[in-house]
């Protein structure tokens, strides 16, 4: 909803100044074809970010290289549909394509350029959460060491005083970062941050959680699904085609 938001903002922006031709167009008219066009365009863009994101994860590249793979395709589709538009099937095959192509993609690749800088700038930021309990787990006795991931490439991302890490989870183009009473987001794919623990700490039980396994203090079923309860009460999903691989490694019981 911010970047729908983010995209009606300029697509105002464009028709209050004029800045696309327009032609001969009421004021009215002009900011309802800016925002349909705008707001149409980033659907589209959406859709191919998505296919864009599944290959890049594919090539083992940064999701940021899936969105940037679907500006030309996008440029490609706003520019059929404009000519389609403005001049029916001869204008979308004729000669103007190419001109028109240019400046849709110099519109997507801005709007790219655009959402880059602004979650790069909210790469830092924090949301605290309260971790809700889900299941009564054994407590630690006060003298016992702190579990999970003290000290990791990750914590570099973090305050200087973050505590250990018990689990990592995605969140769209974000990672929760999970520790006792207290979390933070960093922008990076669930993949990147999981190679930052350190080698042997832990585990991605699920396509969205990665635990560190001294952080396990039992197992829940409901079921045929499978949860790891963590210290604190957390409890993280297990894929079911992860279980077996887990019970021979010792993180579960039979």
């Amino acid at each position: 909803m911010a970047e729908a938001g983010v995209v009606a903002l300029v697509a105002v922006v464009v028709a209050v100044f004029d800045l696309l031709p327009f032609g001969e167009v009421a004021p009215g008219a002009r900011l309802a074809l800016s925002l349909a066009g705008f707001l149409a365009a980033w659907l589209v863009y959406l859709a191919a970010a998505r296919v864009g994101i599944a290959v890049a994860r594919l090539l083992g590249l940064a999701d940021y290289w899936g969105h940037a793979l679907a500006v030309p395709f996008v440029g490609v589709a706003v520019t059929y549909g404009v000519l389609g538009l403005v001049g029916g099937p001869r204008a979308m095959f004729g000669g103007q394509f190419g001109a028109v192509w240019v400046q849709a993609l110099m519109v997507a690749a801005g709007f790219f350029a655009l959402f880059f800088v602004l979650y790069v700038r909210a790469e830092h930021a924090r949301l605290p959460e309260s971790v809700e309990p889900v299941a009564t787990a054994e407590t630690l006795p006060p003298s016992a060491p702190v579990p999970g991931v003290a000290a990791s490439a990750l914590h570099q991302r973090l305050d200087p005083d973050f505590p250990a890490i018990l689990a990592l989870a995605a969140e769209d183009h974000y990672v929760r970062v999970i520790a006792e009473a207290k979390s933070a987001l960093v922008l990076m794919p669930l993949a990147e941050a999981a190679a930052l623990m350190p080698e042997g700490s832990g585990a991605q039980v699920h396509r969205s959680w990665w635990v560190a396994k001294s952080a396990v203090t039992g197992q829940r079923r409901t079921g045929r699904d499978l949860q790891l309860v963590l210290h604190g009460g957390l409890a993280a999903p297990v894929s079911r085609s992860r279980i077996a691989e887990l019970r021979e490694a010792g993180w579960i019981s039979p």
